[in-house]
Order: structure tokens, then sequence, then C-alpha cells
């Protein structure tokens, strides 16, 4: 069975909605087809919107108008003005102080090292030699000193008649003729050096030597006293 044709009024149908793809490629269409000058007015329009967001991004940044409008005009090539600065500039952080290096220079305290604040204490300067003149204490050094060298006291009876001839038992005691030095009369002085350094000064060190050179030159006191009697010296 066959239908028949139905007549009347159909309802329209709503029209389809374009894609953002196909209203992009219709747009690039009019474009091209619009020529040169179309798409010299588009260009223009996309470089004065950029323009006016640039200029307001910069003032609201609070940047110079003809600054701004440099930067644009220019592009990234453009070379920025020179900046300079005083001198004596000064820039605080939180507890930091940054100022140039002449401020620096003039506000640096001056150090000390802790050597300049030790008081130096001057070294006193070497005292002479003091000579020591005691024919008492010395004699009784040389009465000490016999029995260590296997001496009776008779000994010192002679020891005693020869050193006062010689010296009277001082220790500065100098011929001034021949140069024999100390208690003893030893010549050069420099002879006693080896009973100790303080040949000039102490009796104690000119005696040890008297003793040791009688012993080996004489024998005993009494062999250097008929020394000295028979041709006046030891």
């Amino acid at each position: 069975m066959s239908s028949a044709p139905q007549h009347g009024r159909r309802r329209a149908e709503p029209a389809s909605r374009k894609s953002r793809r196909e209203a992009l490629a219709q747009e690039a269409a009019a474009t091209k087809t619009g020529g040169p000058a179309r798409r010299m007015a588009v260009v223009a329009v996309a470089a004065a919107l950029l323009a006016g967001g640039g200029l307001a991004q910069a003032s609201a940044n609070g940047v110079p108008g003809g600054l701004a409008a440099a930067s644009l005009v220019s592009g990234a090539d453009a070379t920025p003005p020179a900046v300079s600065a005083p001198s004596d500039i000064a820039v605080s952080f939180s507890r930091i102080d940054v100022s140039s290096v002449a401020k620096a220079k003039a506000k640096a305290p001056a150090v000390k090292s802790q050597s300049d604040a030790v008081t130096r204490v001057a070294t006193p300067a070497k005292a002479a030699p003091v000579l020591v003149d005691d024919p008492a204490a010395a004699k009784a050094y040389a009465a000490g000193q016999l029995a260590a060298k296997g001496w009776g006291q008779d000994q010192m009876n002679c020891l005693n008649l020869l050193w006062t001839q010689e010296s009277s038992w001082l220790t500065s005691a100098e011929n001034a003729s021949s140069g024999a030095y100390g208690i003893a009369q030893s010549l050069p002085a420099e002879k006693m050096a080896i009973s100790g350094a303080d040949y000039r000064t102490s009796f104690k060190t000119q005696i040890r030597w008297g003793l040791t050179y009688i012993e080996g030159r004489y024998g005993s006191p009494c062999g250097a006293w008929a020394q000295e009697v028979a041709v006046g010296w030891y």
C-alpha cells in the first residue's frame, strides 16, 4: 500500500552553528580576497591596539609617556638612555647601609693592632762589671783551697807573703809596665780564662788559677816565694 504524499507546512529546522575554526578560515579568506588594502587596514588596527595597551601598561608602571612611545617605535633593539647617580648616594636596606666608596672610606674607623696597645718596656742597659777588691775575703778563700792541693796551713804564710808583694791581694791590680793582672799577676791576663770567664772581676777565679800555676811551676807556695825572693818575680 503506497503512502500518499502529505501536504501542509513543514517545521523549519534550526541553522547549524559554525565552529571557531570555520570562522577563522572564512575571515582569512575574506582578508585574502580583500586585497592589499584590506590587509593593511587589519595590520594598522592591530598595531593601534598594541600601542594602546603598551602605553596603558607603561603609564600604570610610572614610565614617562615619551620613553614608552620611544620604546614602542624603536623596538627591542633601542638603547635606553644613560642613567647617572650622585657619587655620595646611599641606599639603605634592612640592617644594611650601602654607600659610595668615597663616603665609606670617610666613615671607616681607624683600626689599631693589639701591638699598639702594648706598652713596650725598654731593655735595660747591660751593667758594667763590678770589680771586687776584698783582700780579707780573698785570703780566706785561698786558705780554704790549700787542702784541695794537699798542702798544710804552713803554706798559707808563704802564699800571703808572695801575693801581698805582687798585688796586695787586690782583684783589679795591674802592673802598668808589664800588663800583669789580678791577685796572682797573670801575664797576660787572658791566661786566667781557663778557670772562668769572670777572671777580671772574681777573686775566686783568680786564686784558683794562681794556685794551679804555683803547683805546676814550683810545687808549693813556699817554692814560689823562694823564687820571688831570689829573682824578684815568680
